[in-house]
């Protein structure tokens, strides 16, 4: 989006504005009640014309002056008005920002740019040239026989002249989930508990089965196709569970440093002793304990193209969701999430959000 849109005396506007008019004049009125509230919120954000409105959007980077010429400088500008307090930290000396955002996410801290520019790019490569290969999955080794060293490492023997190419996997060698027939159904797949976790655990999980379009290809033509890598304990897509069957993978230091440190910086009684009205279960206060014991043992690494719908450009931020709890997950302990270059506007694709955040 060019800046001369946001200025409704530019003729850019006005080109815009007409050009809207024209695409929308036939359009069925009724076409966003069949939407889901995340595609109501992409349509939104990533609307041409008109600009989207950003005043209801919580911007952590105001209440930062070192930032101040990138929000001059930014098409995005929100607001920091209400809608967070800040938390302090553990240690007066140290030099984390932390808010806990009060308005209709109980629980849940940002931390705004949290990793430097150097830890970013140390991460991003990690990601890419030393995560995603054996012995973690992605979503491509359903699809291709990936040599252990990983697409990365290929790509860079591509560079240097050799001849490599990746075979494809073909339905038949090992059992596979059945193929699903007509459109992609929701998984809605029944939430763990103490009760039925002996049964979740130990139910069978079978992969999925290749793609019978994939073909020989070339590393650096598999390299965008990459989407996900596994960290620690096996995420099953298929069942939305997790799958203890399959030996886990230790998560690096590289990553989990930053965890621990994430963690280990906020002040959670500040957290929790003023949300009035959350119930924590068997892990009442268990937070006072997460500076010594807090370890991550599960997660995944998203790769998000540029063209892809979802990725806004952006600092790096950290994101807690503190007694976070889904329908694979039962633990309530800190559930980290790093974004860095792309941007987070809600939380989960069938939830409204209120008031989204930046």
């Amino acid at each position: 989006m060019s800046s001369g849109v946001l200025d409704p005396t530019s003729p850019a506007y006005k080109k815009a504005r007409k050009q809207y008019l024209a695409s929308t004049k036939s359009r069925d009125k009724a076409i966003e009640h069949d939407w889901t509230p995340f595609r109501v919120a992409e349509k939104r954000f990533r609307a041409r014309f008109p600009p989207p409105d950003l005043s209801d959007v919580l911007d952590l980077a105001l209440l930062n002056e070192t930032r101040s010429r990138e929000v001059q400088d930014g098409r995005w500008k929100g607001t920091a008005l209400s809608g967070y307090r800040e938390v302090p930290s553990i240690s007066p000396s140290a030099d984390v920002a932390a808010y806990a955002l009060t308005d209709h996410h109980p629980g849940l801290v940002i931390l705004p740019g949290f990793l430097s520019p150097e830890k970013q790019r140390q991460l991003i490569r990690w990601c890419l040239a030393d995560h995603s290969k054996h012995p973690n999955p992605t979503n491509l080794d359903v699809h291709y026989a990936i040599p252990e060293e990983g697409l990365w490492s290929l790509c860079r023997r591509r560079d240097n002249g050799e001849s490599l190419h990746v075979q494809p996997l073909r339905a038949g060698d090992t059992e596979t989930m059945p193929e699903e027939v007509g459109p992609r159904q929701l998984i809605n797949n029944t939430a763990v508990s103490a009760a039925n976790f002996e049964d979740l655990a130990t139910a069978q999980k079978l992969p999925a089965a290749p793609s019978a379009n994939a073909r020989e290809t070339t590393p650096e033509a598999l390299l965008p196709k990459l989407r996900w890598a596994n960290l620690g304990w096996f995420y099953h897509w298929g069942t939305k569970q997790y799958d203890f069957s399959r030996v886990t993978s230790k998560i690096d230091r590289l990553l989990a440093d930053e965890c621990r440190r994430a963690v280990c910086s906020v002040d959670w009684d500040q957290v929790y002793d003023l949300e009035a009205g959350l119930d924590w279960g068997e892990e009442e206060a268990g937070w006072k304990t997460w500076a010594d014991d807090y370890e991550p043992d599960a997660g995944i690494v998203n790769f998000y193209q540029t063209k892809v719908t979802r990725s806004l450009e952006a600092d790096s931020m950290f994101l807690m969701f503190p007694g976070h709890t889904d329908g694979a997950r039962r633990s309530v302990r800190s559930l980290c999430n790093i974004a860095s270059g792309l941007n987070l506007v809600g939380k989960r694709s069938d939830i409204p959000d209120r008031r989204p955040y930046s």
